[in-house]
């Protein structure tokens, strides 16, 4: 039988960088995170420093309503918060809830305010702290399923609703904006495939699969927040030297 479900991120730059080690100590219930393996991806994509998740239960943080909460430490200055859930199996029903995700505008205070609690438990592990968070979201829908079936005739009989769905829209696309969303769906066995978008993604695979495709794309969401954090800090280092060269200057 398949499983349902949706994972959300919101991915938070708290800080230039965070001691793990000193997180470890901090909190003992940390454990390190590994890409886990599978026979379509190499052996050698692995974190080069793995970082560190601890479920909110674990620091005294409730999770969201309805929602498992789980944090991971990066050691460049990223905490992700991750809401957690399972959604309905009937398809209407998937895609509906998955919509009403997205669009629970509480989600993101939510996961700000539990991402702040849990960095005043680690304050002493953030180097250089930040006053306001740049930050990141990305929501993931999986389905698996232990039975290996095929993934093609699941994205025939539900690609309209797939591109619906990350697309957060309730209206029937045109068969153009359809195909723009499905053609960049990523295949390696016949049984799995994932569906990027720049803000969600679909995921069909076995459950192993489908956690070590999660496991990317918050990795990927994690490395974009810095990217967005250096190019800010590099246009705003770049605005104080035209600045400075405008300057008339007595010589």
């Amino acid at each position: 039988p398949a499983v349902s479900g949706v994972t959300a991120f919101f991915l938070f730059d708290v800080g230039e960088a965070i001691n793990l080690d000193q997180v470890r100590r901090v909190i003992q219930t940390t454990s390190p995170s590994r890409l886990a393996s599978r026979s379509a991806m190499p052996a050698y994509v692995q974190y080069q420093q793995p970082p560190l998740a601890v479920g909110g239960d674990s620091v005294g943080i409730e999770g969201v309503a309805g929602f498992r909460l789980r944090f991971k430490i990066f050691d460049y200055g990223v905490v992700s918060v991750a809401l957690s859930r399972s959604l309905p199996d009937d398809w209407p029903e998937l895609i509906e809830a998955g919509l009403q995700v997205q669009e629970d505008a509480a989600l993101p205070a939510a996961a700000e305010a539990r991402c702040r609690a849990f960095a005043s438990q680690i304050a002493s592990a953030i180097t250089t702290p930040r006053d306001a968070y740049l930050t990141e979201d990305y929501f993931v829908f999986t389905v698996t399923s232990s039975a290996g079936e095929p993934a093609e005739p699941l994205i025939e009989a539900h690609g309209d609703d797939i591109a619906r769905l990350l697309r957060v829209e309730r209206d029937t696309l045109s068969r153009q904006e359809r195909d723009e969303v499905l053609r960049h769906r990523l295949s390696y066995l016949a049984h799995d495939v994932v569906v990027p978008t720049w803000n969600a993604a679909f995921v069909y695979d076995t459950e192993a699969g489908a956690a070590s495709a999660i496991e990317i794309l918050e990795f990927a969401n994690s490395q974009l927040l810095e990217f967005r954090y250096y190019d800010e800090l590099l246009n705003t280092q770049l605005g104080d030297i035209y600045r400075q060269l405008q300057t008339p200057a007595w010589f």
